[in-house]
């Protein structure tokens, strides 16, 4: 078997080249409801705008923003605290404008004509509600506006608000200004005066009772004391510890004035290193007497006599030695005590001035902090006094209210761009919707971009089939009708000698398919093989439509055997294919439905039959049965050469026909691509124009239908 065309294969290489045209088929197919669906939006979204009363909003422009003193100073610290509070501030205005009493002062204000408008119950509710308040945030801008159908009534509104706006804020900043001066002078800065008062009683009390000590002065003093015995003590202390522990090592050579002498710590006394000097010439004299005098000689007992006198005086400087260790010892310890009690001395006397240093900042800060506090509620009273017939200086009318030239309301550019947006998306809802409940194969560019499958052949729809067996082309069929057949015929021809030249045997067998029934496969399977007769070759139809057979209509006779004899053994297919009425195609087929079809298609004698009909004739063509109710069909079109595929335009679905396709590349068919049929060329592709009516009634749960049978 040679290789299979898979229609899925053009996606698979390339998705977006498959995507646009079927997108433009799609277009093509559906124009008529998209453009329905987008001009009735837009016409209602049109019709909505045209119909709209025309609004005209004139607007003010404010510029508000904090309250701040107008001589503040680099460190005002009140500066920062109005900046932080600006939303609140902006906040407010934008409530102060829409609130029910600038709401009613306004409506008292305006003319006669237009107060009449707002004259009823609710009128200043519907005022109020009506003020459109524009913010410009991270800016000072507020715009003020008033929809209207009038363009000078509502710039003559507009600027009737601003102004009762800004003289009701003026009126309480007066207010306040004049509230705030008589306060400050009154209470606080009263208050603040005391304040500085008993800040000065104290910190004077404060230094009468100290003398006018400079504390800081006499506390650095303190310190460098402090420090300077610090240092001392601990030399003092250190060489207490040496003296210490020099004493304790050497009390153990007190006792005896011969090993004494040897300690290192000795042999700084010059007496003590004459004394030992004595002492090793003594002893060296009596190691040589020794040798020749014996102990009790005079000499011997004047010599231990001598050494002995020299080591007590050995002992004695020892002695002399350790008691000025412990003299000096005791003056350490001593001057390490009067250190220790002046040390603590000074660092009480450190600790009572720094309290009193704190204390005395403590006074001069709280006295320079109510100078200061004071100062800066004199500033402010004076400018309280200064500006307190001033108005509100946080609201400026950048632009008053002019009558505007164009509406502001209904935008109808921006409705009309809208309704175009709104329309697209409705024509391509409108266009999935449709292409869901509808996807029927309309065209010969349908079955390649969505199927994808080569169309082989378009058949117009044929008018010219013989009454006595509605299957074949007649006497009265028409020159397209004949040529669709003979288009069919070469390529068909043309690829079974590819087949031939390709593998090692002859390709002669194709499978004629079709999704469902009804789409005519049996009318294309006979009318092909006539073709192929037609050029002199013996042509075998093949009747593989076990279930429904409809190919015994052209028997030229009744009597023999037929294809369910050939299956079950008790006759050979030469003996049971018979001559049609189409000279040079004989057929074979079942007289009945049977229900074992799949069983007997997958059977060896099916098998064998094909393989004697491969030998005898020179093309055979398998009429199966539809691929997506009948499960033997595949089987048949696996023991086939080659396979092609029938759909019937405006009645054949893309997804029933990608389903049958898939099947049959599932069981290694080779597809030679596909035939429309009942094409009609006035929905683009390629065929002959004439068209035909059948109808195919097929005995799986369909109703048979009876008008214009083809199939």
């Amino acid at each position: 078997m040679s290789a299979t065309h898979d229609p899925q294969s053009s996606e698979t290489a390339d998705p977006a080249s498959s995507a646009l045209p079927r997108l433009v088929l799609v277009l093509r197919r559906r124009w008529k409801i998209a453009s329905l669906a987008f001009v009735a939006t837009l016409g209602s979204v049109a019709a909505w705008t045209f119909t709209q009363p025309r609004l005209y909003r004139a607007q003010a422009v404010l510029e508000i923003r904090p309250e701040r003193s107008t001589v503040a100073t680099l460190g005002d610290p009140t500066q920062f605290a109005d900046t932080a509070l600006w939303e609140s501030y902006y906040r407010t205005q934008e409530n102060i404008l829409v609130s029910p009493g600038i709401a009613e002062a306004s409506v008292a204000a305006l003319p006669p004509a237009l107060k009449d408008r707002f004259a009823g119950p609710g009128g200043t509710g519907e005022f109020a509600r009506t003020v459109d308040l524009e913010q410009v945030r991270a800016s000072f801008i507020l715009k003020v506006g008033f929809p209207d159908v009038d363009p000078e009534a509502s710039a003559q509104i507009v600027n009737t608000l601003v102004n009762v706006y800004i003289d009701g804020a003026n009126r309480r900043m007066r207010e306040l200004k004049s509230t705030a001066a008589e306060t400050l002078s009154r209470e606080t800065l009263p208050d603040i005066r005391q304040k500085i008062t008993e800040a000065e009683a104290g910190l004077q009390e404060f230094q009468q009772q100290s003398g006018f000590v400079d504390f800081e002065e006499r506390y650095s003093s303190y310190l460098a004391g402090w420090k300077k015995v610090s240092d001392r003590l601990t030399d003092v202390r250190l060489a207490r510890i040496r003296l210490s522990a020099e004493l304790a090592a050497l009390s153990a050579y007190g006792s005896d004035g011969a090993t004494g002498m040897f300690h290192p710590s000795f042999h700084k006394t010059r007496a003590l290193e004459q004394l030992g000097e004595e002492r090793a010439r003594i002893a060296e004299v009596i190691a040589v007497e020794a040798h020749r005098l014996k102990d009790a000689h005079p000499r011997m007992v004047g010599l231990r006599a001598e050494l002995t006198a020299t080591e007590s005086k050995i002992h004695e400087a020892i002695q002399g030695s350790l008691t000025a260790l412990q003299t000096d010892l005791n003056s350490a310890q001593a001057e390490e005590l009067s250190l220790t009690d002046e040390e603590t001395r000074l660092g009480s006397k450190m600790a009572e001035t720094a309290s009193a240093l704190n204390r005395s900042r403590r006074l001069t800060s709280e006295l320079t902090a109510a100078k200061d506090l004071y100062s800066a509620y004199l500033k402010r009273q004076g400018e309280q006094s200064a500006t307190v017939g001033t108005g509100l200086q946080s609201v400026r009318v950048l632009d008053w209210a002019k009558s505007p030239p164009t509406p502001w309301k209904p935008n109808t550019r921006q409705n009309l761009l809208i309704g175009a947006l709104l329309g697209l998306a409705m024509a391509a809802g409108a266009t999935a919707a449709a292409e869901q409940l509808d996807n029927r194969i309309l065209s010969v560019e349908e079955v390649k971009a969505f199927v994808g499958l080569d169309v082989l052949a378009a058949v117009p729809r044929l008018t010219g089939l013989d009454p006595a067996n509605g299957i074949l082309l007649g006497e009265g069929a028409t020159i397209p009708e004949l040529e669709a057949f003979r288009a069919l015929r070469a390529q068909v021809v043309t690829h079974l000698e590819r087949l031939t030249s390709s593998t090692t045997g002859r390709a002669c067998i194709l499978a004629v398919l079709s999704p469902l029934p009804g789409e005519g496969k049996t009318t294309v399977a006979a009318n092909l093989a006539r073709a192929l007769a037609l050029e002199g070759r013996r042509v075998l139809l093949f009747d593989a439509d076990l279930r429904r057979p409809r190919l015994h209509a052209l028997h030229k006779t009744a009597d023999g055997p037929g294809l369910d004899e050939v299956l079950a053994g008790t006759a050979d297919i030469r003996a049971a294919a018979r001559p049609s009425v189409v000279p040079g195609v004989d057929i074979v087929g079942v007289r009945s439905g049977t229900s074992s079809a799949a069983e007997l298609a997958s059977s060896p004698r099916c098998a064998e039959a094909l393989r004697t009909a491969r030998e005898e004739w020179d093309i055979v063509i398998l009429d199966s049965a539809p691929v997506i109710l009948a499960s033997e069909s595949a089987l048949v079109a696996r023991r086939a050469d080659a396979a092609v595929l029938v759909f019937r335009e405006g009645q054949t679905g893309r997804h029933a026909a990608r389903a049958a396709a898939e099947a049959l590349i599932a069981m290694d068919v080779h597809l030679l691509g596909a035939v429309l049929n009942c094409s009609n060329p006035k929905r683009g592709g390629y065929g002959y124009g004439y068209g035909y009516g059948y109808g195919y009634g097929y005995g799986y749960g369909r109703a048979e239908r009876s008008t214009e049978k083809q199939a």
